[in-house]
């Protein structure tokens, strides 16, 4: 079987592939941690119980691990970095671009206004039916009729400055 050796053996093999790797790579990797190295060179250790015969060295000469980085995140990390170059030429867009991006923002507002003067509409048709069914008054019908009809009207005109802008 592949994993007949010991887990000691495979992280001795482990770390010799990782360090192959970085050789290739041209970069360095961290440095061994020295309570490993002692533990390889002394044979199993208690935990709890330091090792005698060797020193540890001082704290402040130790420095910080080097990563490797692997060949799928750099290439990942590649498109962030175009698309945030992209997204500044994108703010020196033409005029052309900006007069179609405004076509298609007025043809969307004059979508939004049709479906409010369909709503318009039935609301008309309610008030109707609650005028004859006598759930409301005549008073409170032509109140509720003249402020529908001034909403309609002022739609309309809306709809009308489009319809110039869109075709001229």
């Amino acid at each position: 079987m592949a994993n007949e050796s010991t887990p000691e053996a495979r992280l001795k093999k482990y770390k010799e592939d990782l360090a192959k790797m970085a050789l290739s790579e041209g970069k360095q990797l961290k440095s061994p941690n020295p309570i490993d190295s002692q533990k390889s060179a002394n044979g199993p250790t208690v935990v709890g119980v330091p090792p005698t015969t060797t020193t540890t060295p001082p704290r402040e000469h130790i420095r910080p691990p080097q990563t490797l980085v692997s060949p799928s995140k750099a290439e990942l990390r590649e498109p962030m970095v175009s698309s945030r170059k992209k997204r500044g030429d994108e703010s020196r867009t033409t005029s052309k671009s900006k007069a179609s991006r405004n076509r298609i923002m007025m043809k969307a507002r004059e979508k939004a206004i049709d479906g409010q003067l369909q709503d318009v509409k039935d609301r008309k048709a309610l008030l109707e039916l609650h005028l004859e069914k006598k759930k409301i008054t005549k008073d409170e019908y032509d109140t509720e009729m003249k402020a529908l009809v001034e909403e309609g009207q002022n739609l309309l005109r809306e709809k009308a400055e489009l319809d110039r802008a869109l075709s001229g």
